[in-house]
């Protein structure tokens, strides 16, 4: 169960968000919380450009998305668009953007999900460069999305819940963020701090980098554990605004699964609108402790729409499960609410409890007589079928790529 992870930091810059010594403004376009729909619709009968007075004029003219703010072009080294991605219908491709008017760029699919991509459902990122003279200083800053209009059953769609620019300036060094935390060996609960707080310095995120549950969509669990939710951290170690206590950040890691010289960093927003990205704090180990913790994961089925039939996931274990004591699932759904059971091994574990057409994150935790569900060797997670409803088809929950994982606790 225990990982040594030095290889990893080879690859951090494949997750280019928190890469050492960046220096960035970020200025991200979403839809009006609490108003409506939280996500944007490109393609198909229902996209913005089909809707045009749907948002309001601040963030849409016509076809084209605005960017409310003002930019800050003065001594910038380069741009990119993220874009919080939710595949929404299989077979919907050729997604672009086109920043200001110019020729459109290609979003590529995200790399990390099977091919072809088109037929899985994800919510993930996906990053692109966008040239610097594309971009105008202050305001007036627009884009526009599209999707090929072809769909094998008439509907393609995107929804996005967020689509961030960042906008990168030289590298600052001297007022890089570096994390207080003296101690090689991590307790169940402890505290996470930033060692010089700056005048002005506004908030502190900390993530986590090593090896556990995957809520990227990615579905790579040795990583820079960052991602968003409507531009906001999601599942991150956390965020503090504690500026007064050195951004203290409390760290537990009762369900981090067991490894060895894993690692945290931290990024800091400063007076000036500017995020900063601080050193990895590496070499962390766990201190002892009475139990052991394994994450899993397995490959998900095609298309999981609940709607659309019943599917499974085979999970392998090969730990001795008459030791496990506590049991954890982890997913991301679509519409969950039309779930009909989540079964393991063939025993229902959990039903819908979530709202419609929204995004969800799942963790359902389970001790007792549910854990003696799990079987060395070959674990099935499954769905079923959504029924119609008077007659008519109903949308299904989705579960999005990389389908479901388990976090496993072995002794007490």
């Amino acid at each position: 169960m225990i990982r040594l992870l030095s290889l990893l930091f080879l690859s951090a810059t494949l997750y280019g968000q928190w890469t050492p010594g960046d220096v960035y403004r970020e200025y991200i376009w979403t839809t009006p919380a609490g108003d409506g729909e939280a996500f944007l619709r490109v393609g198909g009968r229902y996209g913005y450009a089909e809707q045009v007075g749907k948002l309001p004029d601040s963030l849409q003219v016509g076809d084209q998305l605005v960017f409310p703010q003002a930019l800050d072009l003065t001594a910038a080294t380069h741009a990119t668009l993220t874009f919080e991605k939710v595949l929404g219908h299989e077979d919907s491709r050729d997604l672009r953007v086109a920043v200001n008017g110019h020729t459109a760029l290609s979003i590529p699919e995200p790399a990390d999900v099977p091919e072809p991509q088109t037929e899985y459902m994800y919510h993930t990122d996906v990053t692109v460069e966008v040239p610097l003279a594309q971009l105008h200083a202050g305001h007036d800053n627009r884009f526009a999305l599209t999707l090929d209009t072809a769909q094998r059953w008439g509907w393609p769609q995107n929804l996005f819940y967020a689509v961030i620019l960042r906008v990168h300036y030289p590298s600052d060094t001297v007022s890089m963020p570096v994390i207080d935390y003296p101690d090689q060996m991590v307790p169940s609960s402890s505290y996470l701090y930033i060692k010089d707080v700056r005048a002005g310095d506004e908030l502190a995120d900390y993530v986590f980098i090593g090896h556990d549950v995957d809520w990227s969509g990615r579905g790579v669990q040795d990583r820079i554990h960052w991602q968003t939710h409507r531009g906001e951290p999601l599942q991150i170690i956390g965020r503090s605004t504690a500026r007064s206590t050195r951004f203290a950040q409390r760290w537990n890691t009762e369900w981090l699964p067991t490894q060895e010289g894993f690692a945290v960093q931290a990024r800091v927003l400063g007076a000036d609108g500017k995020y900063r990205v601080g050193p990895p704090l590496r070499n962390l180990t766990l201190a002892p402790r009475p139990y052991t913790v394994a994450v899993y994961g397995g490959e998900a089925p095609r298309n999981w729409v609940t709607r659309s039939g019943a599917f499974e996931q085979s999970i392998q274990i090969d730990e001795d499960v008459e030791t496990a004591t506590a049991l954890q699932v982890h997913w991301v759904s679509w519409s969950p609410c039309y779930s009909n059971g989540v079964f393991l091994n063939g025993h229902l574990i959990w039903d819908r409890t979530d709202d419609c057409y929204v995004f969800a994150t799942h963790s359902p935790q389970y001790t007792g007589h549910d854990v003696h569900y799990l079987q060395s060797g070959e674990n099935m997670l499954s769905t079923a079928l959504t029924p119609l409803f008077r007659g008519e088809m109903v949308h299904g929950m989705e579960v999005q790529w990389p389908g479901m994982q388990l976090r496993v606790r072995y002794g007490k």
